[in-house]
């Protein structure tokens, strides 16, 4: 049971400019929010499992998931969008408008995952909430992560040239520095 939402620490990949970075965050993204969904299932687990599970969650969706939506809104954005073509702007509206969308469920789940680190035993009776938005949450964060990786990304790589993507990355590094 342990293996199945322990949310151990993702993976650390070097990284060496700013679209590297952000891919990195997304492995983030995606073990956490794949945590998040074992937790919802998890019972039978023990009470010191779903604790830590559920700490290590809120820890993430509370530090890490507001600096990489800053990433994306404070420094990928204002650079990105300028020169932008349609599919590239496009893709950025989108993007801001599921950041809105992961905002308010992961709103109502940070309660939840604090309940349960000070009740283990409370996810017999909110595991079915917790059901119902870690799978909304997965599935927005799913065709988050494919838009910009197959959209945005690319367009950093292709249209900003590399003293801008260092930029931003010192940006990026900056800002977990600070948070």
């Amino acid at each position: 049971m342990l293996n199945q939402i322990k949310p151990s620490s993702p993976p650390h990949q070097p990284r060496e400019d700013a679209v590297d970075f952000l891919i990195g965050c997304h492995q983030g993204i995606r073990h956490f929010t794949a945590a998040a969904v074992n937790l919802a299932h998890a019972q039978g687990a023990s009470d010191d499992e779903i604790r830590q599970a559920a700490a290590a969650v809120y820890r993430y969706y509370s530090v890490s998931m507001p600096l990489h939506e800053a990433d994306e809104e404070d420094t990928v954005r204002p650079r990105l969008d300028p020169g932008a073509g349609e599919r590239v702007r496009h893709a950025l509206l989108a993007m801001a408008d599921q950041h809105q969308g992961i905002f308010e469920l992961v709103e109502r789940l940070m309660p939840l995952l604090q309940l349960l680190q000070q009740n283990p035993g409370a996810l017999a009776q909110v595991g079915g909430e917790m059901c119902s938005l870690t799978t909304a949450l997965d599935e927005i964060y799913r065709a988050h992560l494919e838009l910009e990786e197959n959209v945005i990304f690319p367009a950093i790589r292709e249209s900003l040239p590399e003293s801008t993507r260092a930029e931003m990355l010192a940006e990026m590094q900056q800002r977990r520095k600070q948070g």
